[in-house]
């Protein structure tokens, strides 16, 4: 099942990523305000998506997440990024340009593994939306993934508090596939015209 999700913006927006980060909040506030369960992706039109990619993310119980191939025509360029996985187990992070063969990894220590609010730098990290999917009820129903509440007041930013939570709460992300090493998702940016 699905929903497709139209809303009507109360305000200009400048930029495309603008108004679809709305969108996404938007959609994010129905989840909650009805308390749909299920698993959550945020698909993007210039996407595209091997068909085994929706059967992995069925099997997703807490949050999960994948490496993601993004190609610009413009630029000939091709990035992926995506976790660092040991078995299913998310133990990093890792950008690689295929272009210039530069990979940048951050990669977790076990201090900072049982202790969440732990080192900064493992914490700035930033999980772009195409590249991951997590339980509905995280938004909803906050006491069984031990959060104290869900989101504190309605002027914080729905997307931002996700993403967050995924990056806080390490032991509870799947990596997809199983050892994180296939690709399934691609995103290709379009030049911008002149």
């Amino acid at each position: 099942m699905y929903r497709h999700i139209a809303f009507k913006p109360e305000e200009n927006f400048t930029t495309a990523a603008a108004e679809a980060h709305a969108q996404r909040n938007a959609a994010l506030a129905h989840v909650e305000k009805h308390r749909l369960a299920g698993v959550l992706h945020f698909a993007d039109a210039a996407g595209v998506y091997e068909t085994g990619f929706f059967d992995q993310i069925r099997q997703i119980e807490a949050f999960g997440t994948w490496p993601v191939a993004t190609m610009s025509a413009g630029e000939k360029k091709v990035v992926v990024e995506g976790p660092l996985c040991s078995a299913s187990k998310v133990v990093g992070w890792f950008s690689r340009d295929f272009n210039d063969g530069s990979t940048l990894a951050v990669t977790y220590n076990t201090e900072a593994d049982s202790n969440p609010a732990g080192a900064a730098s493992t914490r700035s990290h930033t999980i772009d939306v195409s590249g991951f999917a997590f339980n509905s009820s995280i938004l909803w129903d906050p006491e069984r993934w031990g959060r104290p509440t869900s989101l504190p007041d309605t002027s914080q930013d729905s997307i931002k508090f996700v993403q967050e939570v995924v990056l806080e709460d390490r032991a509870k992300v799947k990596g997809i596939p199983s050892d994180c090493s296939q690709i399934m998702v691609w995103q290709y940016g379009v030049p911008s015209s002149q």
